[in-house]
C-alpha cells in the first residue's frame, strides 16, 4: 500500500514538472481523488499544488480539494485569485466548505465567505451556527425535494435538471405546500411507476428523519438501525433544512471510533494525525490524565501503607501483589470494553441493568473458579520450581514447607477469587452510572474500574492474610 503511494506521488510531481497537462488528466479520470490527496500529502510547494488545480477540469477540483490536508487547503486559498477561489468555491457542497473553513484562521473564513455565491454563503453561515457534532453542523443544502403535488414525469425531468448540483439523486425528499416534510421517494421507485402518478401517491410515508439538534452519534446509530443512504434533517416545525448522506455517516464513525480509543487510554481526543500533530500538542494532551490517574491512585497507596508492617514482617506477600492488582484491572477492562460497546450500539439500555448484572454475575463465577483453580496450581509450581522465593516460608520452621506453600498459594487464589467477581460487577456497572449521569463511558470507567478494583483486591487480600492465613501458620501479625 505504502509502495504504491509512492509510485503515484512520484507519477503526480513527474506530470508537474514536465508541466504534461494530458498526462495529469490521465491520473485524475483514472485514480481517485481521495488516493491522490494521500499520495501527495505531504506536498506543500504552492506552485505545484496550483498547478495541479489550473490543469484538471471542475468535476475532479472542488472534491479533490475536500480531500487535500487543511494546511494544503490554506495554501491554496492564499494562493489563488478571487476568480479562481470563486471558481472553486462554486462547485463545493456547503458542507464542505464548512470542513474546510471552521478551523482555519478569521482571514481565510472571511475571504472564503466572500467568494461565495449569496445563496451559497447563506447555507455556509447556517451551518456555521449549529453546535458542533450536532446533525446541523454535518449536513449538505445541496439536496432535490418536490412537492407532493408533482408527477413522476416532472420529478425525472427536475432530477435531470438539478441532479449534478444535488449531494445525492438516489432518495427525493418530498414535501407539502407548507414545505413541511411528508415523504420520500426512492430513485428505483420513480423509474418505476407510471408517468402520471402523483409524488404523494408513490411516496414513502414512514420515513426517518433527524432534527438539527440531535448528537451526530445518535444519527449515524439511525443510518445503521434502518439501512439508509441519505436522512432529512428537519428543524423545530419539521420543515427539512438539509441532509445528511452515508459518506458523511462513515466520516461521523471514523470520529467517533477515534475518541472512544483515545478515551479509553485517557488521552484527550487527537483533531490531527500524530506525525502533524505538535510535540507540546501530545504532551498536552496526555500530561493531565497521568496526573489524575496519579492522583486517584492516593487510594491504592494508603492500602499499602495501612499493611506496610505486615509486608515487611511476612515479604512474600509482596512478590504477589503485582499479579492480584493487574489481574483485577485486565478483568475489570475487559467487562468495561464490552459494556461500553454495547451501550454504544444499542444492544441494551439503563432498564436492562439488572440482566446484565445477573449475566456477568454468573461469567464472573465461572471464570473466578478457573482463575483461582489455575492460579493455585501455579503459584505451587513457582514456589515448588524457586521461580519464588521461599525463604521468609522456610523461616518459620514449620514440619512441612508443601503445606505452608499451599496456605500462601490458597490466599492468593482466593483472592483472585473475589477480584474476579468484583472487578467484573465494577466493570459492567461503571458504564451504566456514567449514562445516568451523562458522562461519556468511555472516559471514566476505564480508570475508576482499575482504581476501584485495586483497593478492593488489596483489602482482601490483606484481611485475608491477618485473619484467616496467618493464624493457621501461627504467625503473629502486628498491625
Amino acid at each position: 500500500m505504502e509502495e504504491n503511494k509512492n509510485i503515484l506521488k512520484q507519477w503526480v510531481i513527474s506530470a508537474i514538472n514536465n508541466r504534461s497537462s494530458k498526462e495529469l488528466k490521465e491520473i485524475f479520470e483514472t485514480i481517485p481523488n481521495i488516493d491522490i490527496a494521500e499520495a501527495i500529502a505531504d506536498v506543500e510547494d504552492p506552485k505545484q499544488l496550483l498547478y495541479i488545480f489550473r490543469v484538471v477540469g471542475s468535476e475532479y477540483s472542488a472534491e479533490f480539494f475536500a480531500e487535500l490536508s487543511p494546511e494544503q487547503q490554506e495554501i491554496i486559498i492564499n494562493a489563488f485569485s478571487d476568480k479562481e477561489l470563486i471558481a472553486l468555491i462554486s462547485d463545493s457542497y456547503a458542507d464542505d466548505i464548512v470542513d474546510t473553513i471552521e478551523e482555519m484562521p478569521a482571514n481565510i473564513v472571511n475571504r472564503v465567505l466572500k467568494a461565495c455565491p449569496k445563496d451559497l454563503r447563506g447555507d455556509v453561515n447556517r451551518l456555521l451556527n449549529y453546535k458542533e457534532n450536532t446533525a446541523g453542523s454535518i449536513m449538505t443544502t445541496e439536496f432535490i425535494e418536490m412537492k407532493d403535488s408533482m408527477s413522476v414525469k416532472e420529478a425525472i425531468e427536475t432530477i435531470r435538471t438539478k441532479g449534478k448540483d444535488a449531494e445525492t439523486v438516489y432518495t427525493i425528499f418530498v414535501r407539502d405546500n407548507k414545505r413541511t416534510l411528508v415523504g420520500t421517494v426512492e430513485l428505483s421507485d420513480l423509474i418505476f411507476a407510471k408517468e402520471d402518478e402523483l409524488l404523494g401517491e408513490i411516496m414513502d410515508k414512514d420515513f426517518v428523519s433527524c432534527n438539527v439538534n440531535d448528537d451526530q452519534e445518535d444519527v449515524a446509530k439511525k443510518f445503521k438501525r434502518y439501512d439508509l443512504t441519505a436522512m432529512a434533517v428537519v428543524n423545530s416545525e419539521n420543515k427539512i433544512v438539509g441532509i445528511i448522506t452515508i459518506d458523511d455517516v462513515v466520516d461521523i464513525m471514523e470520529q467517533e471510533v477515534s475518541e472512544d480509543i483515545a478515551h479509553m487510554a485517557a488521552i484527550t481526543d487527537m483533531e490531527d494525525p500524530y506525525l502533524k500533530t505538535p510535540t507540546l500538542k501530545l504532551v498536552l494532551k496526555c500530561v493531565p490524565w497521568i496526573i489524575a490517574l496519579m492522583i486517584l491512585q492516593v487510594f491504592t497507596t494508603l492500602v499499602l501503607s495501612r499493611f506496610e508492617t505486615v509486608i515487611a514482617q511476612f515479604a512474600i506477600l509482596a512478590v504477589f501483589t503485582p499479579l492480584i492488582m493487574d489481574a483485577g484491572g485486565n478483568s475489570g477492562g475487559q467487562t468495561t470494553t464490552m459494556i461500553v460497546r454495547s451501550l454504544s450500539l444499542d444492544e441494551f439500555s439503563r432498564k436492562d441493568y439488572g440482566k446484565v448484572i445477573w449475566k456477568e454475575l454468573r461469567v464472573a463465577s465461572i471464570i473466578a473458579v478457573i482463575v483461582a483453580l489455575f492460579s493455585f496450581g501455579w503459584l505451587m509450581f513457582e514456589m515448588s520450581v524457586g521461580i519464588v522465593d521461599t525463604e521468609s516460608i522456610k523461616a518459620l520452621g514449620r514440619d512441612s514447607i508443601y503445606a505452608d506453600m499451599a496456605f500462601i498459594a490458597m490466599l492468593v487464589s482466593s483472592t483472585l477469587f473475589v477480584t474476579m467477581i468484583i472487578s467484573r460487577l465494577v466493570g459492567a456497572s461503571l458504564p451504566f452510572l456514567a449514562k445516568l449521569i451523562k458522562l461519556d463511558p468511555a472516559v471514566m470507567c476505564g480508570p475508576i474500574t482499575t482504581t476501584v478494583v485495586d483497593i478492593v483486591s488489596l483489602c482482601t487480600y490483606f484481611i485475608m492474610w491477618v485473619f484467616v492465613i496467618a493464624p493457621q501458620l501461627g504467625i503473629l501479625v502486628n498491625l
